[in-house]
């Protein structure tokens, strides 16, 4: 693997050093496609994944800052829950003190999200820009966790289960500052690569526990004292900022000077803010972008 890797970045670095030996006439530019030092405008969308690592965040487990255990020692959730399992299947006891979780949600990961962003580029040659975005995207993990309780079917008492979904979203949004060279290998068709950081946002938007069609937060909403009816609601806040290292792949499809559209790879390693999940890891996404060049808005 490492092998691999370091013919792909001695391949890089020889076309990067070809390709600052290129000077290019006013005729050749205009042969490439190749705007005059000025701006650009990005919008773009695709796919964001949380990446390979678990959300182990979201899976309520007990250690954690959101936990299943908010809802089921609370004697009035409790009560709810037992009611409801009762009310669908008629053979639990609603006196059966022993319900509880028996299996946290295993194997916990973010699905794919859709994404946008926008962002703006300074060109100061036919190779080299510099860039800013800002990109969104929302994120939701599910999984599944598993509830004990009592068959009290006479003359058949035996430990039983059922399955339930439990179900988080966040938001999350990214400031890249990144610099980027284009390889101008022919007039429609160029490669370029990018470089940069980031400094990102969570927010925890919700994780409920959806235990017969009826949602059970796991976020504090009164203010660290324990759920009673009647009791006030508070707009709980759960994320915070992180960083990474950016990098970018993708090809420039450029139909004219003023336009291109760019297909591209991206990929970061770094942290997000939230508590239980601090280690580095890496994110990454495809995107497809749309790029108008000033030189379209000059007379």
């Amino acid at each position: 693997m490492k092998r691999y890797f370091l013919l792909w970045l001695l391949f890089l670095l020889s076309f990067v050093q070809l390709s600052f030996g290129q000077e290019f006439s006013e005729e050749q530019k205009n042969e490439l496609n190749i705007a005059n030092p000025g701006v650009d405008f990005v919008i773009g969308c695709g796919i964001y994944m949380g990446g390979a690592k678990p959300a182990g965040y979201y899976g309520g487990y007990p250690q954690n800052e959101l936990n299943l255990n908010y809802v089921f020692r609370n004697e009035y959730w409790k009560k709810e829950i037992l009611k409801l399992i009762t009310d669908h299947y008629n053979f639990v006891s609603s006196t059966d003190t022993t319900i509880g979780i028996r299996d946290y949600p295993d194997k916990v990961h973010y699905q794919p999200a859709m994404s946008v962003c926008i962002g703006a580029s300074y060109r100061f040659d036919e190779h080299w820009r510099i860039n800013i975005y800002y990109t969104f995207a929302r994120l939701t993990v599910k999984s599944i966790f598993n509830v004990n309780y009592d068959n009290r079917v006479p003359g058949n008492d035996r430990p039983e289960f059922l399955s339930y979904l439990l179900v988080g979203k966040e938001n999350r949004s990214f400031f890249d500052l990144t610099g980027s060279y284009t390889f101008q290998f022919n007039r429609i068709v160029k490669p370029f690569i990018e470089f940069g950081a980031q400094f990102n946002y969570v927010k925890v938007k919700s994780l409920d526990a959806i235990i017969e069609d009826r949602n059970f937060t796991l976020m504090d909403r009164y203010g660290g004292a324990s759920y009673v009816p009647g009791m006030t609601e508070y707009k709980p806040n759960y994320g915070g900022p992180g960083f990474a290292v950016t990098g970018v792949v993708g090809v420039k499809f450029a139909f004219s000077k003023s336009v291109s559209v760019d297909p591209c790879f991206y990929v970061n390693f770094g942290k997000v803010g939230l508590n239980d999940y601090k280690d580095f890891h890496v994110n990454y996404g495809a995107y497809i972008r749309l790029v108008l060049s000033d030189a379209m808005f000059a007379k």
